[in-house]
């Protein structure tokens, strides 16, 4: 396998996890929305569809860290006391 593949399994299987639960807990309200006013296949059609936003961003968010902004720090400045 590959070394980033499996570095991003081991390090970032609890958010994908937690955006599981946090679709699970949408999911009613979603639900709530659509239902009564387009039915069923539609209701279920936008729960799908919100499960792979959340899925989409909840990858982006751990395939692509944040970069570093050591470089543009003040850790090199003296502080004045």
């Amino acid at each position: 396998m590959n070394r980033r593949f499996q570095a991003w399994l081991q390090t970032h299987d609890t958010t994908m996890l937690l955006t599981l639960f946090l679709w699970l807990c949408a999911l009613p309200f979603v639900l709530l929305l659509t239902v009564p006013f387009f039915g069923w296949q539609l209701g279920i059609l936008a729960a799908a569809i919100a499960l792979l936003m959340a899925l989409g961003l909840c990858y982006a968010l751990c395939y692509f860290p944040k970069i570093s902004v050591e470089d543009k720090s003040n850790v090199t400045r003296s502080r004045l006391r």
